[in-house]
C-alpha cells in the first residue's frame, strides 16, 4: 500500500469537527493516515495514489479528475431546500449596496476558484457577468466584497451557513447542484471507505452535527461527475 493521505478542508471554520470526523473514520476503517491534510493547492492532492478521502468539486470532476479518482459518494446537508447530494450558491452583496445583482456584477466579482462550481459555475448558470478577481477561498472572496474591492461573490450556502459576514447580504440563491463530492484513489477502496464514512458520520457528537451541518452521503447519477 502506497503512503496514505487523506483531506476534508472545503471547510475550515469548522476545522476541529473534520477532524474528529476522520479519526471516526480511521477507526472504523482500520488504516490511513493518523491526521487530515489541510493543502493549500488541492488539484496535486485529488490525484495522490494514495489518497484515502477527500471533497473536490463537480467542476473539477468534469474537467478531468473523474479519470483519476473514483466517487465514494455526496454529502448531505442538513440545510432547508437541499435535495439530498446537493448544495447550492447565495449570491452576496454589501449589505448596504442597493444595486441589482445584475449592475454589481459587471463592476466586478470575487470568486474563490475558477474550477469552483459553488463560486464561480453559478455565475454563470445565474447569467450574471464582470470582471472576475480571484481570491483562493470563499472566506476571502466575502473580505473582498465587504471592503469593496469587489461587488458581487457566490458562495456555497455550506460555507455561509458556518461562518456568514456580517457586512453582507444575501441577494438570491442558485438552484440546487450536484454537493462536493467525497472522493478516493482506488475503486477497491470505495466500499471499505464508503461504509466507515457512513458509520462515522452517524456517531458525529451532537455538536459537530450542527457546526458541519453533515448528516449523511448518498449516490448520485454517475454523470452528476462525469468527465467532459
Amino acid at each position: 500500500m502506497p503512503d496514505t493521505v487523506a483531506s476534508l478542508c472545503w471547510y475550515p471554520a469548522t476545522r476541529p469537527a473534520w477532524e474528529r470526523l476522520w479519526q471516526g473514520v480511521r477507526a472504523r476503517l482500520g488504516w490511513g493516515p493518523e491526521a487530515l491534510s489541510w493543502p493549500e493547492e488541492a488539484g496535486a492532492h485529488w490525484r495522490d495514489p494514495g489518497l484515502v478521502l477527500s471533497m473536490t468539486c463537480a467542476m473539477p470532476m468534469r474537467l478531468g479528475l473523474a479519470r483519476q479518482a473514483v466517487v465514494v459518494g455526496s454529502p448531505v446537508w442538513d440545510l432547508p431546500g437541499l435535495p439530498p447530494g446537493h448544495y447550492a450558491s447565495h449570491i452576496v452583496m454589501r449589505a448596504d449596496d442597493p444595486r441589482d445583482p445584475a449592475t454589481a456584477a459587471a463592476a466586478g466579482i470575487a470568486a474563490n476558484a475558477p474550477d469552483s462550481q459553488s463560486g464561480r459555475g453559478v455565475l454563470d448558470a445565474a447569467g450574471l457577468e464582470g470582471p472576475i478577481a480571484y481570491t483562493g477561498s470563499h472566506a476571502a472572496a466575502m473580505l473582498a466584497v465587504a471592503a469593496g474591492r469587489a461587488h458581487l461573490a457566490a458562495i456555497d450556502v455550506v460555507t455561509w451557513r458556518m461562518a456568514p459576514h456580517s457586512a453582507l447580504a444575501i441577494r438570491a440563491t442558485t438552484p440546487p447542484t450536484p454537493a462536493t463530492p467525497f472522493i478516493t484513489a482506488r475503486p477497491e477502496w470505495r466500499a471499505p471507505v464508503r461504509t466507515a464514512l457512513t458509520a462515522a458520520i452517524a456517531a458525529m457528537p451532537p455538536a459537530d452535527r450542527a457546526a458541519t451541518r453533515l448528516i449523511g452521503v448518498t449516490d448520485l447519477a454517475p454523470a452528476a461527475y462525469a468527465a467532459a
